[in-house]
């Protein structure tokens, strides 16, 4: 199997290869390797989404043709609005969590909102919040910040930077990186140019 030749620790500084050589990715490469670590997931293997929620207590993933709602409100998302929204958690009285996700998106895709959601919970982000009595109509809360921090832990758990490097540095392309991971193209691009792997990346 292709693991890292300090494969144990994950807190701190690399000084063979784990983190890339961006000192603003760490904290979310970490984050992706603590994961991998718990779920003794080799870093060149497709990440187990699934298995990755089962970590989580009391909290299910559903695609949101589950939810007991009109078809064209579900159909509204399978259609014209497939494009505005991709995933969200709640919390129902007894705390169980429920995370639904738009089914008509690609596999990749729901796989990559998946596990921003799963970030979400395991780092304890606060909730957003929704405002419906407002003179400009419904507005949501939203901190970039922590968007931005569950989203690239998400992808750097999906596409773990040693073994990126290992497949770029080796010349293997784009599209059969993503295949490997089980992700888009275009999150493969995205972690190559966070890790600083980019300008060697075969882009076909």
């Amino acid at each position: 199997m292709m693991q890292p030749s300090n494969s144990g620790k994950t807190k701190g500084k690399s000084t063979k290869g784990r983190f890339p050589p961006n000192p603003k990715q760490w904290n979310v490469e970490r984050n992706g390797l603590e994961l991998r670590s718990r779920l003794h997931s080799d870093l060149a293997d497709a990440l187990d989404h699934e298995a990755a929620f089962r970590t989580l207590a009391h909290v299910s993933i559903n695609p949101h043709g589950s939810i007991p709602a009109a078809d064209v409100f579900l159909d509204h998302f399978r259609g014209a609005g497939a494009s505005s929204w991709s995933g969200l958690a709640m919390t129902l009285e007894d705390g169980h969590e429920l995370v639904f996700y738009n089914d008509a998106h690609p596999l990749s895709r729901i796989r990559a909102t998946l596990m921003e959601e799963y970030f979400h919970l395991w780092l304890g982000h606060p909730r957003s919040s929704i405002r419906i009595l407002d003179s400009n109509g419904p507005t949501r809360s939203y901190d970039a910040s922590i968007e931005d921090e569950a989203f690239q832990s998400g992808a750097a758990a999906l596409v773990p930077y040693w073994a990126l490097k290992k497949l770029v540095d080796g010349g293997r392309n784009a599209g059969l990186i993503a295949q490997q991971f089980r992700v888009s193209r275009d999150l493969v691009i995205f972690r190559s140019k966070v890790t600083k792997c980019y300008r060697s990346l075969n882009r076909n």
